[in-house]
């Protein structure tokens, strides 16, 4: 009994070790440089059709080596008329994308956005704002182009999002976007 415990103990720890050991030579032969590279970083402009949600922010995006998927991270700050309130907003979107002079552009993602202030407690009309103090999450699709110039080293970049906020809430919006930047 004893001598059986011990060979299965040992098979145990033979494996373990070989695993440990894979798992090391494993990590330290990752290098995110060989499936990411950086995209540069931007500033925007953001506002609805009618003028209520409107701000601006950041992203620093990257891409996928050798694929047209974009990844992008953003903050923005919003100023937010039917909520009565201003807003961040941090959250990251996906991007179907090509690398060409023009890039047309399809994505989606999500972000949480967080109550900084509040101009009129309660005030607001829409059932969805009843309580002031919401903070929230939201889901996006957008699409838009990217022009490259400068030598390919800056861009601008226009399009549309339409926003829907978590399970329960009935508050969509729609904003058009800017964003200038510089890709290193």
């Amino acid at each position: 009994m004893g001598k059986h415990y011990f060979i299965l103990g040992g098979r145990r720890l033979l494996f373990m070790s070989l695993l440990s050991l894979l798992s090391g030579t494993l990590a330290h032969a990752y290098d995110v440089r060989d499936y990411e590279e950086d995209a540069g970083i931007s500033i925007s402009i953001v506002r609805d059709p009618g003028g209520d949600v409107y701000g601006g922010g950041f992203e620093s995006g990257v891409w996928l080596v050798g694929a047209p998927l974009f990844g992008e991270l953003f903050g923005h700050w919003l100023v937010n008329r039917l909520q009565d309130g201003n807003y961040y907003s941090v959250g990251m979107t996906i991007r179907l994308k090509p690398r060409t002079p023009v890039a047309p552009f399809v994505g989606g993602g999500g972000s949480y956005n967080g109550l900084t202030s509040n101009r009129s407690r309660g005030s607001s009309s829409n059932e969805f704002f009843r309580d002031p103090d919401s903070s929230y999450w939201k889901g996006h699709a957008e699409a838009g182009v990217r022009l490259w110039y400068g030598g390919g080293a800056q861009f601008i970049e226009g399009g549309y999002r339409r926003h829907w906020t978590d399970s329960g809430r009935s508050f969509n919006y729609d904003w058009w976007f800017l964003e200038f930047g510089q890709s290193f």
